[in-house]
């Protein structure tokens, strides 16, 4: 093991670090943003010094570090530097492979410096109505946030940067959402249905019948619909014709009560929610599978965060988050930390990464601030 001497300031302390891995105590976690990643680059540079690591590749990477989150067993507050663990005889992989996974392993910031207080949310400014089913939630580029109660027969159209009620459309039983700029494609559970969904004149356009509809998510032109019952997600184009289906019968990537899906927009990816087989599957637009990362409980919903990060909601009730290259679970919020959703039914990050969480046993949409 390599020794590393703490800051004169005392407001860090490494605790351990190896040729495979460097952990760090955040003891000050109100110590500026700036102050940190000042910090971890000093400490990163000198841990790879000690290490024998470093490359043009990896002080390069330096320049752009990409957000990843921690959490550890206990309570206490992480900044990690994981480092792929090998075998002494194990081959090197390509350099390509190399940078992909340093781009990914720097941490800045401990979890409670990226989110510290959340907001819940029984009705929203301008409507007299209460939340009585929030099932799904998704926003666009544009900043705005929409929000389906499904009991009530509405969505509701959000400016995310106040939570100001833009507007208000009926709408029967939306159970499936995903944003296209003003279009929201949108799934009726009261007649198996998806719709096209102006937010700006309100027309709605009927674009078919959709078999036991869940998940849904829009790439390229083509609107992809997980099929629950049927196992599979059905492809689309935007006037309804239906194009090709997959994942009822991929083999080891077959889906079982498949939920919620979501678009690894960097590497134009699908990633699909395999309740079922309690896991996550990624797949390329054409329906082929790429890989699959296993999880602890059974994945209901889930929205791309950025940076490689995948944001899963359980039928736990915990909302997990998954770097979709190492297949790492780099943190949670519990069940506690939520207040006992009971379930979690719809995820979403919103342009500013806030995190909106629905929570329809208890009447209510989380929004937890970045």
């Amino acid at each position: 093991k390599a020794v590393v001497s703490t800051q004169s300031t005392g407001t860090r302390e490494v605790v351990r670090t190896n040729s495979c891995q460097a952990r760090y105590i955040a003891l000050a976690p109100h110590i500026t943003v700036r102050e940190e990643i000042q910090w971890a680059r000093r400490s990163m540079k000198l841990y790879r010094e000690i290490s024998q690591l470093s490359t043009d590749n990896r002080t390069e990477s330096l320049l752009n570090l990409d957000l990843i989150f921690s959490d550890d067993k206990d309570d206490d507050l992480m900044i990690s530097c994981p480092v792929r663990e090998e075998d002494e005889d194990m081959e090197e992989d390509d350099d390509d492979d190399e940078e992909e996974e340093d781009q990914t392993s720097f941490i800045l910031r401990s979890l409670s410096s990226l989110y510290r207080t959340s907001h819940s949310y029984r009705s929203f400014t301008g409507c007299n109505d209460r939340l009585k089913f929030p099932f799904s939630v998704c926003c666009n580029d544009g900043g705005n946030v929409f929000v389906s109660d499904w009991e009530a027969g509405r969505i509701y159209q959000l400016e995310n940067i106040e939570d100001e009620l833009c507007q208000t459309v009926e709408f029967p039983r939306a159970y499936g959402m995903c944003a296209a700029g003003d279009q929201l494609f949108v799934t009726s559970e009261a007649n198996h249905h998806l719709y096209m969904l102006n937010m700006v004149t309100q027309e709605k356009e009927d674009l078919g019948e959709i078999e036991s509809p869940d998940g849904i998510c829009y790439l390229n032109g083509y609107v992809y619909i997980v099929e629950e019952q049927k196992h599979r997600v059905r492809a689309m184009t935007c006037f309804g014709d239906s194009v090709f289906t997959f994942g009822d019968n991929n083999g080891p990537f077959t889906l079982c009560k498949p939920g919620g899906m979501a678009v690894y927009t960097e590497k134009e990816l699908l990633v699909v929610c395999d309740r079922g087989n309690k896991r996550v599957t990624v797949w390329d637009r054409l329906g082929t599978p790429v890989h699959s990362i296993p999880l602890s409980q059974h994945p209901d919903c889930c929205s791309y965060a950025g940076h490689g990060i995948l944001v899963v909601g359980t039928s736990e009730g915990e909302v997990l988050f998954v770097d979709l290259l190492s297949g790492r679970h780099v943190f949670k919020w519990t069940r506690k930390q939520l207040k006992n959703p009971g379930f979690i039914t719809g995820v979403a990050v919103d342009s500013r990464q806030n995190v909106y969480v629905c929570n329809p046993k208890n009447h209510r949409v989380i929004k937890v601030y970045r």
